[in-house]
């Protein structure tokens, strides 16, 4: 027994030792920087100035509560017909991927798949967007009205689009392939609370490859992204705009399968956008200058509620009018419990949507 408790002892000891020379961790962790994004890699794009703090509100973030309305004040507004809020234009281009928080009324989280980058205009970090009455930009948390948090675990090679599952997780898609060749993947996050600097962490990462790329390539470009009815759907940027489900593995970070659906018989070609509305009667479309409303049938679920809304004609489509030129549309969302639209735009722009016709055109 003496010679157990002195043998315990020595462990211990050892322990204790080793502990008081270990080197600081030194891994990004919540409230550490993220050593990639200080880093910058990436060069400043061309005329992209970095977020002036001044420029940020100082008051203290309200509580998220209620549904806002985001009627734009002295603007035309015109059902189905795009409007660009300038009041709260991106504080960094190359925005591609946007998705309405579950939990927080008003927030929406977006994504960068490109352009330069800082230690205050990260690549690698999902930014977050609060807006309220009459569509200002509202602060998230103190001082910012656009925030980010970092992603640790997950380079963005070329992300394209986020989505949220059921049970409130959020789903990146690393899937942009403009070689046909690069390695795509998802990445699944858990959602930290926006008004706080916590980071994004990474529980899952799916390697993906389309089943039927085009010959002398390894895989199809994507950059829409759906979930629906506890699936995940990937819209391959082509003709047609072909849609494959996406069966998940037993095992995280083991690849994905990916199963042919359906495409549009309407020319809806090389999609960046993809949304449905709450109460699951229609669905949304858009490419880089233009979106496309599909009526659904909300009794429907699955492949077949996008076979059926993806077999006939929209029933509205329009135009981005953009202020500052192409404005090259590549996130969208519905605003919760509504009809209205949210679209952001490479070039910092941010559309709204008033809510549009229902009457079935075909």
């Amino acid at each position: 027994m003496t010679r157990f408790v002195i043998l315990a002892a020595a462990v211990l000891l050892t322990a204790v030792a080793l502990l008081s020379t270990t080197d600081v961790d030194s891994r990004p962790w919540p409230g550490k920087p993220d050593p990639a994004a200080v880093a910058a890699p990436d060069p400043v794009a061309s005329g992209e100035t970095a977020v002036s703090p001044a420029a940020q509100t100082a008051e203290p973030a309200a509580p998220f509560t209620g549904v806002p309305s985001l009627t734009v004040p002295g603007a035309a507004a015109k059902a189905g017909q795009p409007i660009a809020i300038h009041t709260a234009d991106l504080p960094a281009s190359e925005a591609s991927g946007l998705v309405a928080s579950r939990r927080h009324p008003g927030v929406f989280y977006w994504l960068r798949d490109g352009g330069g980058a800082t230690s205050q205009r990260p690549r690698a970090a999902l930014w977050t967007i609060r807006l309220g009455e009459q569509a200002q930009a509202y602060p998230v948390r103190r001082g910012e009205n656009f925030p980010f948090a970092q992603v640790f675990e997950a380079p963005n090679t070329d992300w394209e689009d986020v989505v949220i599952d059921d049970d409130d997780n959020l789903w990146i898609g690393d899937i942009g392939a403009n070689d046909c060749v690069s390695k795509q993947y998802l990445y699944r996050t858990l959602e930290p609370e926006p008004d706080t600097d916590d980071p994004f962490m990474v529980t899952a990462r799916y390697p993906l490859a389309f089943p039927d790329p085009a010959p002398g390539c390894k895989t199809r470009n994507a950059e829409a992204m759906l979930w629906l009815d506890g699936e995940l759907y990937v819209f391959a940027k082509t003709a047609n705009s072909p849609v494959y489900r996406v069966v998940l593995p037993a095992e995280r970070n083991a690849p994905v399968a990916m199963l042919p659906v359906t495409k549009f018989d309407y020319a809806v070609n090389k999609i960046s956008v993809s949304t449905v509305s709450d109460d699951r009667t229609r669905l949304t479309l858009a490419g880089h200058a233009r979106y496309w409303v599909f009526a659904a049938d909300p009794a429907l679920t699955g492949d077949a509620f996008l076979r059926q809304a993806m077999s006939g004609k929209p029933v509205h489509t329009a135009t981005f009018d953009s202020a500052a030129g192409n404005a090259s549309v590549e996130g969208g969302s519905y605003v919760p419990g509504t009809h209205d639209l949210l679209f952001v735009a490479e070039n910092k722009e941010i559309f709204l949507v008033p809510d549009g016709p229902v009457v079935d055109a075909r």
